[in-house]
């Protein structure tokens, strides 16, 4: 009896496990096309059903998902697992408030990722490093310190998350676009904030209405144009830097002196360099080395096509014309009779 108990418990906890796992997902009402190249499935909000969680009945095969305007909250560990080809996935105008580590992980083709309008306040955890695009408009978030994991990242929007500094990223040397505008809190900018996206070439302030608005930032405000052009960033709604204080505590030749900040600039700035080549110098390598020996094999082929060409021809000199005429030896012209003739001759 005791151990038909047991096996009762086990199946029951299995059946559970096998709801929350598979079965407790919802049935969707989406419209399946293709678009871009990719296989869609829009399940937008608008269909007429607001979703609680990611559905069930979606073909496995799924390239682009739309879940925009419905009411999903959490993206678990198992969210994604059946849909692994994803590789745009729009999110926007949920309430997503969380994000388990590995929901996000088994997307190992994931391109684009729009997560705009939701609750976040972190940045998501276990972004794959094929990851490109990345949208957090409008979502609550303060700490974005993971975001240095997504080593493929290269545009980033952080527009109207009520920032009130600018966003420490970590290294982050594949960046090239950062959009922060609209964060009215925003009030400050440094170089060395700068120089940990070392390959950034837009950044989007506008509407950053508080930043460098004091006068004491006027040095800092200068630095940073200096900067942005040295580095050949473009500045989108930057703010003119405050006017040169009358009283000449704070004269454009105190601004443009060496500091310890530039010092910092620029070593953050090196080493965001070093991690870009880390990261992208073996394919480099590889990408060369792939040619170099494909240059080496097409010699080789043209010179071996060249040296058969040469032993062809040699070969066919070398040997003598063959001569028509049929050579009479005269040493046996007398042996030659014939039969008859022989016989007459013969005594």
């Amino acid at each position: 009896m005791k151990t038909i108990r047991i096996l009762m418990f086990i199946v029951v906890g299995m059946s559970v496990f096998e709801v929350e796992g598979t079965t407790s997902r919802p049935i969707a009402s989406c419209k399946n096309s293709k678009e871009k190249g990719y296989l869609v499935a829009n399940c937008h909000g608008d269909q007429g059903q607001k979703l609680e969680s990611i559905p069930g009945n979606i073909m496995p095969e799924v390239q682009l998902l739309k879940l925009q305007d419905n009411r999903i909250s959490k993206l678990t560990n198992n969210s994604f697992v059946i849909y692994p080809k994803i590789k745009e996935l729009l999110l926007s105008d949920n309430v997503v408030h969380t994000i388990e580590s590995s929901a996000l992980t088994v997307l190992d083709e994931l391109e684009l990722l729009d997560l705009s309008g939701n609750a976040l306040q972190e940045a998501p955890v276990g972004l794959p490093a094929s990851l490109i695009h990345l949208n957090l408009n409008k979502n609550p978030v303060k700490h974005m310190e993971r975001l240095s994991r997504a080593v493929g990242l290269q545009v980033l929007k952080l527009s109207n998350c009520d920032l009130a500094q600018y966003p420490a990223l970590g290294v982050m040397p594949n960046l090239v676009e950062l959009d922060v505008s609209n964060n009215e809190l925003m009030d400050d900018l440094d170089p060395a904030k700068l120089a940990a996206t070392c390959r950034l070439t837009r950044l989007d302030v506008t509407g950053c209405t508080a930043l460098f608005q004091l006068p004491e930032s006027r040095c800092r405000c200068l630095r940073v144009v200096e900067w942005t052009h040295t580095y050949k960033i473009r500045v989108v709604g930057m703010p003119p830097c405050p006017a040169a204080d009358d009283g000449g505590g704070d004269d454009a030749d105190n601004c443009t002196a060496t500091s310890a900040m530039d010092d910092e600039a620029r070593a953050v700035f090196k080493n965001c360099m070093v991690e870009w080549e880390h990261r992208n110098t073996p394919y480099w390598a590889i990408g060369l080395g792939l040619v170099i020996a494909l240059v080496v094999l097409l010699s080789l082929c043209v010179c071996l096509r060249r040296r058969n060409r040469r032993r062809h021809t040699d070969k066919v000199q070398s040997v003598p014309a063959p001569d028509t005429k049929e050579t009479i030896d005269p040493t046996t012209t007398g042996n030659n009779k014939s039969e008859p003739a022989a016989l007459l001759s013969s005594p």
